[in-house]
């Protein structure tokens, strides 16, 4: 099958490169969160304390116009990085734990390619397995817009709650991926359809 459809073959090899390239990358997460667990030097955590954060209101203090008159100057509904100091790790473990399941996901889904796949270059490609295949990689990539933006909610969310600083009024909002929970649940249904399709020409066989 492979010879008779080459560009077949051409993806199964970049599947296979990106599978390893996945587990490479977490291998790297991994080293980097023992590190940064460990207080080592070598990771600058600078880079990594700062979060995503959207505020309703930021004054801006000591304003004046150009007649020297002190005005009231502020901006609303803004999105910014905050950098809190001697914070502790917490928010950076929270956002490496973020990183690390999204890797795990595209990793799942990559592995539920590679059996598909196997499965088309023995020419075995409409079976109700293949259909659940695609099914497991609708639900991951449902994961894949919800898990990250529940886990920023929740960083979020506690910001808001706990979190002082005069001039500044932090907001929690879940921020919901459209276009990527709309491309789940289409392949779901056409892993349904897929797998029903799969299960009819069964019985067929069957029967003749």
């Amino acid at each position: 099958m492979t010879g008779k459809f080459p560009f077949i073959k051409a993806v199964s090899i970049v599947l296979s490169i990106v599978w390893y390239l996945q587990w490479f990358f977490l291998a790297v997460l991994i080293v980097i969160s023992l590190l940064i667990a460990t207080d080592n030097s070598i990771i600058n955590t600078d880079k990594l304390e700062g979060f995503h954060i959207q505020f309703a209101r930021l004054d801006i203090q000591n304003t004046a116009s150009a007649d020297d008159a002190q005005s009231n100057v502020f901006l609303t509904n803004g999105e910014g990085r905050l950098h809190i100091k001697d914070a502790g790790y917490n928010f950076i473990y929270l956002r490496l734990l973020s990183v690390f399941i999204d890797t795990l996901l595209y990793i799942f889904i990559i592995y539920m390619l590679k059996k598909i796949f196997a499965g088309v270059k023995t020419g075995v490609f409409f079976t109700r397995q293949n259909g659940i295949y695609i099914k497991y990689i609708a639900y991951a990539i449902l994961g894949l817009a919800l898990i990250p933006e529940i886990i920023n909610y929740f960083v979020n969310l506690h910001i808001s709650e706990t979190l002082v600083i005069e001039g500044i009024v932090f907001k929690a909002r879940f921020g919901f991926d459209f276009r990527t929970v709309f491309l789940a649940l289409l392949i779901f249904v056409i892993a349904k359809a897929f797998i029903r399709g799969a299960e009819l020409k069964e019985d067929h066989d069957l029967t003749i």
